[in-house]
């Protein structure tokens, strides 16, 4: 790929080598520019919703000693579901007289646009929300059962609230799973592109275009593998850089 990306290759025939031409055509492009922005807020919304989201939901979840492993199984269920089958069932509900607007009208609301330019990429962010809480909320409660019930129970004698044995104890010994989720959840923002091909297909004008959506496009429907090949370098050394910003950040918090 990284090869590739110095070349013109329009599949059929041999690549041919053109230098830095992709790249610097790249920081050019307005609708690449736009893609790599849309993915910067889908990252920017998932991350630390589906992070605490998933954390707070464990958090109860740990407190309920009867049928835990039915809960457990009702998180993992959005998963199962394929994620055609998930982004063609909110396509519905998000339409101008789907079941949520026809929720909000009976509440007395307006109908809202929720595929509308100034909506959408929440509107999408909230269907990847919708199913990842429960599956990574199992991350979370994971490690929440390995921390010694002995060390809680002591910091409560002490005198220790509730606050301050999460502070203190809790949230210490769950970074590492928490830096795992925000790397997976991170990942998964930039991998979105199901959900934008299924129900808005990138627009309205390329208002929900995502880079994986921008580099299938002009790669498999314009045959411009080279410079299709320059956007999916770029799409790795920003989720690389993102990757390890978030290492830095839990080393250092």
């Amino acid at each position: 790929m990284f090869t590739i990306s110095f070349t013109r290759w329009p599949i059929i025939g041999s690549p041919t080598f053109v230098g830095l031409k992709n790249y610097y055509r790249l920081l050019h492009d307005e609708i690449f520019l736009k893609a790599l922005k849309n993915t910067l807020w889908y990252a920017l919304i998932t991350v630390p919703s589906i992070t605490s989201f998933s954390f707070a939901l464990a958090l109860s979840l740990r407190g309920i000693t009867w049928g835990r492993e039915f809960f457990k199984a009702i998180y993992v269920f959005p998963m199962v579901v394929t994620l055609v089958s998930t982004a063609a069932i909110w396509k519905g509900m998000y339409l101008p007289f789907g079941p949520l607007n026809q929720l909000l009208v009976n509440l007395g609301f307006s109908p809202v646009e929720f595929l509308s330019v100034g909506l959408v990429i929440p509107s999408l962010c909230l269907v990847l929300i919708w199913r990842d809480i429960g599956y990574y909320s199992l991350f979370f409660l994971a490690g929440l059962e390995e921390i010694p019930s002995e060390i809680l129970e002591a910091a409560t004698v002490d005198g220790a609230g509730a606050f301050q044995r999460f502070r203190y104890i809790i949230w210490p010994m769950m970074k590492p799973v928490t830096l795992l989720v925000c790397i997976l959840v991170t990942i998964g923002s930039f991998m979105i592109f199901t959900l934008v091909y299924v129900i808005t297909g990138g627009g309205p004008a390329y208002s929900s275009e995502a880079l994986l959506n921008y580099i299938y496009d002009v790669g498999w429907r314009e045959f411009r593998m080279g410079y299709a090949a320059a956007s999916a370098v770029i799409y790795f050394f920003i989720l690389f850089g993102l990757n390890m910003f978030e290492r830095l950040v839990f080393e250092r918090g």
